[in-house]
């Protein structure tokens, strides 16, 4: 009987493809080889998902695939299987999601191998013609290494070279043999773990997954590295998923300190290369633990023994273009199937991993005090009602930074707004500076005087006069990062001012630097998005201070509260974190905010309790499962008229509501709409969802458009 083979391919349809086995095929092929295979008018790489005896389609349509490029899974049964599950749960190409889970390079069919070249003995013999200058030098190259190179270290030579001289059979591809790490010496640095942080040591002892919920500054990254030692004596290797690439070195060098093994990262800043053999060392054993972004959740083991989601609850975890997937939920999914421990660690958990520690779907562990000898940091309200602040701050303000800043202490400026300005205002008309291609104005940047459109990168110059009445008088309003570091260094001109956000950390080496500065220790002031706000460590910050967070209090948003809660805890956790105490505070025209008052009097516990019980009176996440199908189009109507077609539940457990326009309709010149679907039924939220997509799929309208699919939505933008 003729066997199929049923193929993930590349493309954004939502269903595998059929393929006739190529001649020599070997019957004993597993599921996670690749197969190059002939789609359309091109040649793509596909990933084997099985066998299938029968198909619906007539046989003779059928064509063969090209080749086999792998004689044993690249992708591990494991990893196969949460790509299948992954593709059916997001309801997302199955293609597109084994494409995601590999690197770039072997999606286009390069050795899952490491690889080095030699030269061969025709290649020590033979003489190039005078013009193959580049070929010559390289076998010049590897007749002075003849070991081999690396593709690293042959980097300044093309693949079009290398494979030119592979073809002439001067140079021949060696497997280079990789030996699983060893673990011989762990540096404690003299730290000595406290109670709190042995008794969750020890309960993390068998498969399953734990809530990790600790003060900043408690301690939780020691109870990381005592885990992964624990592994590592063990044979076992770890994952740990952090929420940005910025947290990466400083957690790197962190684990290097403390242990003898090879340690690799996995993050969207590495070359392809690079990219591929982060990848290979884990596949083979020989890096003990991965340092990774949420993309590393696919990242093959040999051995895997743990897994640890740091800052578990991060928004920066959930993908939000493409393959909208959750990082944090994969890993749980994974964990499970591997048999291995999995801790998501946070000083404010989300409420979802908060209601499953309630349910007991996790195991809650709690690190309630910092070390010895580190105080808690201390929360300060300064109300500025009928108050103008200058420039932000307020005097009481400046009065308590120069008090931190002669007892040399670094102060840290929380404003979640880069540039200068965000608001160019003609103070004749009224009108304001606003992009062309989205709802949101520009926004002055003072480094490069022009106007930026922060969501969709337009930029422009900047107007001499007003684009309505032709008036001189045009004002730049409000607060950003760059205006803040202005008016701080005329105001504290003895101390330095550091800005640490996008722009200032654009070039290779400059945020290092800036850590590098204010490790220091040195008096000295930064200003900072949230890229400052996640997770470091900064030993003489003293006072922390948070500028305009006065918008999330009353959003539309019913997540933006609980997201300001856990904004202001962590940056507020930046601070006393070494024998000097620290100080929190909070400017606002809101101090008495219910929520504010007791996230800052009682704590995030019960600040939680009190959100979770709203989102329960009202069926909300994590209270019901949600669902948003996307659509956007350089036409208003043509996205409200497609989800139209797709308005009404079919189930009556299912809600749907909309259509209504995003957040904010139009941006980089398409408007976009929502249609959101809402059920406490996870299973009948989902049998909807599928319908709704064949009638997406069907839709003439739906060919005109972009539409997608966003399972556990964490906002409507």
């Amino acid at each position: 009987m003729q066997r199929y083979l049923d193929i993930a391919v590349p493309t954004p349809l939502r269903r595998s493809f059929h393929y006739l086995p190529p001649p020599d095929f070997p019957a004993n092929i597993q599921p996670g080889s690749r197969i190059r295979v002939p789609f359309r008018n091109k040649k793509v790489t596909g990933i084997l998902l099985g066998y299938v005896d029968s198909i619906a389609t007539d046989k003779h349509k059928i064509k063969p695939a090209e080749e086999l490029l792998d004689t044993a899974p690249i992708v591990p049964e494991t990893l196969c299987k949460l790509c299948i599950w992954a593709a059916d749960y997001y309801h997302h190409p199955i293609g597109e999601v084994f494409a995601a889970a590999l690197p770039n390079l072997l999606r286009r069919g390069d050795s899952p191998e490491d690889l080095q070249f030699v030269l061969t003995a025709r290649g020590q013999e033979t003489e190039l013609k005078p013009r193959a200058h580049r070929q010559r030098a390289m076998i010049d190259l590897l007749s002075q290494n003849p070991q081999g190179l690396s593709r690293d270290e042959l980097g300044e030579f093309s693949s079009a070279i290398i494979h030119s001289l592979i073809d002439k059979e001067l140079v021949t591809k060696e497997i280079v043999s990789q030996q699983p790490f060893s673990h011989t010496r762990t540096n404690y640095q003299g730290i000595q773990p406290t109670g709190e942080q042995n008794d969750a040591i020890e309960a993390i002892n068998s498969p399953g997954t734990y809530l990790l919920q600790g003060v900043t500054g408690s301690g939780k990254t020691e109870v990381y590295l005592r885990l992964i030692e624990r592994m590592l004596d063990q044979g076992l290797q770890s994952l740990v998923l952090v929420p940005e690439i910025g947290l990466t070195p400083q957690t790197l060098k962190r684990f290097e300190t403390r242990f003898d093994v090879t340690i690799t990262v996995v993050h969207s800043g590495l070359t392809e290369t690079e990219r591929l053999r982060s990848w290979q060392q884990a596949r083979t054993g020989q890096a003990g633990i991965v340092i990774g972004t949420r993309s590393a959740v696919f990242t093959p083991f040999a051995k895997p023994g743990l897994i640890i989601v740091d800052e578990e609850h991060d928004a920066s975890f959930k993908q939000h273009e493409g393959f909208k997937y959750s990082a944090r939920d994969l890993a749980v999914l994974r964990a499970s199937w591997d048999k291995a421990p999995i801790l998501l660690g946070s000083a404010t958990p989300s409420l979802e991993s908060l209601h499953n520690a309630i349910s007991g779907k996790y195991t809650h562990l709690q690190l309630r005090k910092r070390p010895a000898g580190i105080a808690q940091e201390t929360y300060q309200v300064i109300s500025l009602k009928h108050k103008e602040p200058d420039t932000g701050f307020s005097p009481p303000l400046l009065k308590l930074m120069r008090q931190h800043l002669d007892a040399k202490g670094q102060i840290l400026i929380f404003l979640n707004r880069r540039g200068f300005a965000p608001v160019l205002l003609c103070t004749k008309c009224h009108w304001m500076a606003n992009c062309p291609r989205c709802d949101a104005r520009m926004t002055y940047h003072l480094s490069s005087r022009r106007l930026i459109c922060h969501h969709c990168t337009s930029e422009s110059s900047v107007p001499q006069h007003c684009a309505q009445c032709q008036s001189s008088q045009l004002l730049l309003l409000g607060l950003g990062t760059q205006r803040i570091e202005e008016h701080l260094k005329l105001t504290f001109d003895d101390v330095p001012v550091l800005r640490i956000d996008r722009d200032s950390t654009r070039r290779k080496g400059s945020f290092d630097k800036l850590l590098d500065e204010i490790n220091r220790q040195d008096p000295a002031i930064l200003i900072g998005t949230q890229m400052l706000a996640k997770g470091h460590h900064f030993s003489n910050v003293t006072l922390s201070v948070m500028l305009e967070v006065d918008s999330s209090f009353y959003s539309a948003d019913y997540k933006a509260m609980e997201r300001m809660g856990q904004l202001i805890l962590q940056v507020g956790g930046r601070s006393g974190r070494s024998e000097k105490p620290g100080t929190v505070v909070i400017q606002t025209h809101f101090p008495d905010q219910p929520l504010l008052k007791q996230l800052i009097d009682e704590g995030y516990n019960t600040f939680a309790d009190t959100i979770l019980s709203e989102r329960r009176d009202n069926g909300l996440p994590p209270y019901c499962h949600q669902a948003l199908v996307r659509a956007e189009s350089t036409s208003r109507r043509l996205a409200m008229d497609f989800l139209e077609e797709l308005e009404g539940a079919n189930n009556p457990h299912v809600d749907v509501f909309g259509p209504f326009p995003s957040s904010m309709e139009k941006r980089a010149g398409r408007y976009r709409a929502l249609l959101m679907i809402s059920s406490q039924s996870r299973q009948s939220l989902h049998k909807e969802l599928k319908e709704k997509i064949l009638t997406a799929e069907s839709s003439i309208l739906g060919k005109k458009l972009r539409w997608s699919v966003d399972i556990d939505p964490i906002d409507l933008f």
